[in-house]
């Protein structure tokens, strides 16, 4: 190991709390032993116990919030008072993690290792550490791996799961400690059974790394998908390949793409044009010569000059930038047909086909932002060999417009309100039309891009609450209008939720740690949502205000994937199954509700029969 002072500024001084870490703790005489993991609620903390008798033994803090901290530091204790003993850091633009641990001689001292990601796919991690052998102390070579076929003794190995790892000590091929997630369990993080006695300290490098990874792998699926990436100061990739700038303007396309300062950036408000380059072979004719000798051609060649003379009483003419005709066929499948994918009722049309438009001239981040879901509605619905550049123009303009429209975050008035309004009303329904990538070997991945889909609606609500105020008079107005349900649910759709009700009250009766007001609260309003929605766009927004409307709470529970929780996300999801004809909808529904289906066990499918029977009928639950 490398002897270092500090792994970052300001880090905390690890300490081997007094005992020497290569003594063996009370109650691990056997070689083989198990470490329960669970987390917190908010902030994801995580407490390490003895499955024995349920001691605590390390209180991990997660800091993803402060640069200059550890990602993790492990306290041998209770809380975050004790002594640290690990720290590890997720290193920017890299997938690789520096880890280190107290020195038992020196608790002024860090000892520091890295953990190397093998693949691009997160899913082998090789670390190293000096042990003691016959010949002194010697370096040992250990290689977490993701595993979906062993695990530890008595615990049900997730298929679903890509949180499960076994490490091999790489000098004998024999594995040493195995984790298994527990992704269906109420704060459970998992269990770590080690199977050797390599000392403490062993123990304690074989859990940070482990934790490493299951917090780098969590941080991922809840980055914000603009983030491209592992967050939390993670990095989880390479850094981006510079690409030469093609000079369009007025950004040029490879620096949008990429959201940096382009050094041809135009410094007009023109947004749809591409300037001639300024130096060009000039022509030997006289630009006033006709091309053709035809006697009827040059007259009329001739007749034309008067433009040119009338013209001329304004003084010397201004140079005309060429069109960029990508752009413009884009705002003119705006005006004919996407924003009617927006707009909710014919009494709103007026409103998003030419009042928002106008104030996309005045507000750049709007117009990039109306350009970019024109571009994707025309990649879903024109021919396959113009998909990818419909696509490339979408992600361009997307791109440019969230770098605009972040700088206005914290200015929202009167002035910006209304194209503020419009932008964040938009940017959910991009998220949700922007096409999926192949299937995943996570197959919870779309189950958690639907939660952030959520989340993203609940935070662009925050934008909308703001800039409300400036819309609500004028012909703006209507946008705000709701129209309310004036009936209950169908009869079948109520026999459903009142299912969940009871499920909710039962197991408010086995647990008393069991949230019965958000779930039934959750449950509540998504029998509001099928009295409200009716048939066509209107449903849409019904089904987006569910999301807006849940208990912070709730989101939690999603995250944490409660089985009750995801049941009623399912229920929701298979109300998209009856929308998938919109265009930016699709296949959502069915992708969430199988992916609940797949991943919840006996005890819980009987409550998804009504989602999958209307989603696959006659199919369910054989094939889905």
């Amino acid at each position: 190991m490398a002897n270092e002072p500090s792994m970052v500024s300001g880090a905390t001084t690890l300490s081997n709390s007094g005992v020497s870490v290569d003594d063996t703790p009370a109650g691990q005489a056997s070689p083989s032993h198990i470490y329960n993991i669970s987390n917190t609620s908010f902030h994801h903390h995580y407490n390490v116990t003895t499955a024995e008798d349920d001691t605590t033994l390390y209180r991990v803090e997660n800091s993803s919030l402060w640069p200059k901290k550890p990602d993790l530091a492990v306290h041998a204790g209770a809380d975050k008072t004790a002594p640290t003993v690990a720290v590890c850091k997720f290193l920017h633009f890299s997938r690789d993690i520096r880890v280190g641990l107290g020195d038992p001689d020196d608790v002024n001292r860090i000892n520091y290792e890295d953990l190397v990601a093998q693949d691009h796919t997160h899913a082998k991690y090789r670390w190293h550490m000096p042990e003691p052998s016959g010949h002194g102390r010697q370096r040992r070579s250990f290689l977490w791996t993701r595993t979906h076929s062993v695990g530890v003794e008595k615990s049900k190995v997730h298929k679903l799961s890509n949180r499960n790892f076994k490490l091999t000590d790489e000098q004998t091929g024999r594995i040493v400690a195995l984790f298994t997630s527990a992704i269906l369990k109420f704060k459970q993080t998992g269990k770590l059974q080690v199977y050797v006695d390599y000392g403490q300290q062993f123990d304690l490098m074989a859990l940070i790394t482990l934790l490493a990874l299951y917090e780098k792998a969590r941080r991922r699926r809840q980055a914000a998908s603009s983030s491209g990436g592992g967050g939390g100061g993670g990095g989880g990739g390479v850094a981006p390949r510079l690409l030469a700038c093609d000079e369009l303007r007025p950004s040029c396309s490879n620096c949008s793409k990429r959201l940096s300062k382009c050094e041809y950036d135009s410094s007009t408000s023109l947004l749809w044009t591409n300037e001639e380059p300024q130096s060009r072979t000039r022509s030997t004719r006289s630009a006033s010569e006709p091309a053709q000798s035809d006697p009827s051609l040059a007259a009329t060649s001739n007749s034309l000059g008067i433009l040119g003379r009338w013209g001329g009483d304004y003084g010397a003419p201004q140079a005309v930038p060429s069109l960029n005709f990508t752009d413009l066929e884009l705002m003119m499948h705006w005006c004919n047909a996407t924003y009617k994918t927006v707009s909710r009722a014919d009494k709103t049309d007026h409103i998003w086909r030419d009042r928002v438009p106008e104030e996309a001239l005045a507000h750049p981040f709007l117009m990039h932002g109306l350009l970019a879901l024109s571009a994707l509605h025309l990649a879903q619905t024109r021919p396959d060999n113009r998909r990818s550049a419909y696509i490339n123009t979408a992600v361009a303009h997307q791109n440019r417009a969230l770098a605009l429209f972040r700088e206005m975050l914290c200015d929202i008035n009167p002035s910006n309100a209304k194209a503020m309004f419009s932008f964040a009303s938009i940017v959910v329904l991009y998220t949700f039309g922007f096409p999926h990538l192949p299937e995943s070997d996570d197959p919870w991945a779309c189950v958690d891009d639907m939660i952030q889909v959520h989340m993203l609606a609940r935070g662009v609500q925050q934008v909308l609450s703001q800039a409300i105020p400036g819309i609500r008079s004028g012909d703006w107005g209507v946008v705000l209008e709701m129209d309310d349900g004036d009936e209950g649910p169908p009869e079948d759709v109520r026999l459903a939720l009142q299912r969940l009700h009871e499920a909710n009250s039962v197991c408010g009766t086995k647990d008393p740690a069991h949230d019965t007001a958000v779930y039934e609260y959750a449950i509540e309003t998504l029998a509001d949502m099928m009295a409200t929605a009716r048939v066509g766009l209107a449903s849409v927004s019904a089904a987006f205000r569910w999301a807006i409307r849940q208990k912070p709470e709730f989101m939690d529970l999603l995250r944490e994937r409660q089985p009750l929780a995801l049941v009623i996300l399912a229920h929701h999801s298979a109300f998209f199954h009856r929308l998938r004809d919109v265009w930016y909808i699709g296949t959502w529904g069915i992708r969430v509700t199988r992916a609940v289906w797949q991943g919840l066990d006996e005890q819980w499918r009987p409550l998804l029969d009504k989602p999958m029977l209307e989603i696959f009928g006659n199919t369910h639950p054989v094939d889905v």
